[in-house]
């Protein structure tokens, strides 16, 4: 509900509260007029229509409780309901005064429940418009900051690699060499974030696409860079041959961090029991299926290592059931960078951890 201080508990209360009333004084007024209408069957339906409307707004009122709206939108809401409440209230208490008129209560009872669900209405749309408006705008920072922080990583990282380059090839204390080499493998994966990141604000900015590819062939240029970089480890492919899907250059993107994960984190050497099966024979080198199938419009490629797996915190934080925090989040944003791709796609990113290995699969529409 975003809602954290006792204060805005209890305005949210109240402004949900007031719509929650108004519902109930519409079913009282509706069920008070039942005896009056008993033998007109047109009077009975618009009694029932009253009632039905009344259970409706208290039913909405609930949902808005518990909705995601924040506390100072959902008084906005309940203030729209309130005005067309009290609105037509006033004109219909005027009219029933003047000489001559007669309306009978139910018809006020549903001419209020109408105007209440229809301000109601009002209220969510032109909630739903202001914060359209605020993610536009935390859009455009966001695309801002992006760019900034990138070009201030891109920068100190290039800095960082250089000197720590010098440091190295002129040292001769051993210890102090392999220091310098950790600075610039750690800058050197510093400036990977770089482009992780441009991946990621190019996916949550673009549309989806509409040319098509050969998932294949894709599979294929990917597999072939870590074939030659390592010429001893296993890549199979199991994908029909001309299976199209509907993707641009930003699946070879996500199947690329895909596989590198895979190779880095998923060979028999990263597993826990990786000293008893060295012993027995088994050298570590790097083992990698890529599969796909097509389940109606929805194509689905597995990318299955033998490692260890995704760490079960990493895989609740990717897959929503847990929210991000310091202290608990991945360790990189290769899978980030899969799930964002994934989304644009129209599809998702799954985790499913086995005692052989770990498979992540991301949706593609087929084409």
């Amino acid at each position: 509900m975003g809602v954290d201080q006792p204060a805005g508990m209890i305005r949210r209360v109240l402004a949900v509260g007031s719509v929650a009333l108004t519902g109930l004084a519409l079913v009282a007024g509706a069920v008070s007029n039942a005896v009056g209408a008993e033998g007109n069957g047109v009077a009975l339906a618009l009694v029932a229509l009253g009632a039905v409307l009344g259970t409706a707004i208290v039913a909405g009122a609930g949902y808005l409780y518990r909705s995601d709206v924040s506390t100072v939108h959902t008084g906005r809401i309940a203030g729209w309901n309130l005005l067309g409440v009290a609105l037509l209230g006033v004109i219909l208490a005027l009219a029933r005064l003047a000489p001559g008129v007669e309306i009978p209560a139910y018809v006020v009872v549903d001419v209020l429940g109408v105007s209440s669900v229809a301000h109601l209405l009002i209220g969510y749309n032109d909630v739903r418009r202001i914060r359209a408006e605020e993610l536009a705008r935390q859009r455009r920072t966001l695309a801002v900051v992006n760019r900034l922080t990138r070009h201030n990583l891109r920068n100190r990282t290039q800095i960082l690699t250089g000197h720590a380059a010098m440091l190295a090839e002129g040292l001769d204390d051993d210890d102090r060499r392999a220091a310098a080499e950790t600075i610039r493998t750690t800058a050197a994966e510093l400036a990977d974030v770089d482009g992780e990141l441009a991946a990621i604000q190019t996916a949550l900015n673009g549309d989806s696409p509409t040319g098509t590819v050969d998932l294949a062939e894709v599979v294929e240029d990917v597999l072939s860079t870590y074939r030659d970089r390592y010429p001893d480890g296993e890549f199979a492919v199991d994908v029909p041959h001309g299976l199209a899907v509907r993707a641009d250059d930003q699946l070879v993107t996500a199947l690329d961090h895909l596989v590198e994960n895979a190779v880095e984190h998923g060979s028999t050497s990263s597993r826990p029991e990786a000293d008893d099966a060295v012993e027995h024979g088994s050298d570590g080198d790097p083992y990698v299926r890529v599969s796909a199938e097509t389940d109606g419009g929805q194509v689905t490629v597995d990318v299955t290592d033998r490692g260890p797996g995704v760490p079960d915190d990493e895989v609740a934080v990717l897959t929503e059931r847990r929210e991000i925090s310091q202290l608990e989040h991945g360790s990189g944003l290769g899978l980030w960078v899969v799930k964002t791709v994934a989304e644009r796609y129209g599809g998702d990113l799954a985790v499913e951890n086995g005692e052989d290995g770990a498979t992540v699969s991301v949706g593609v529409p087929a084409a």
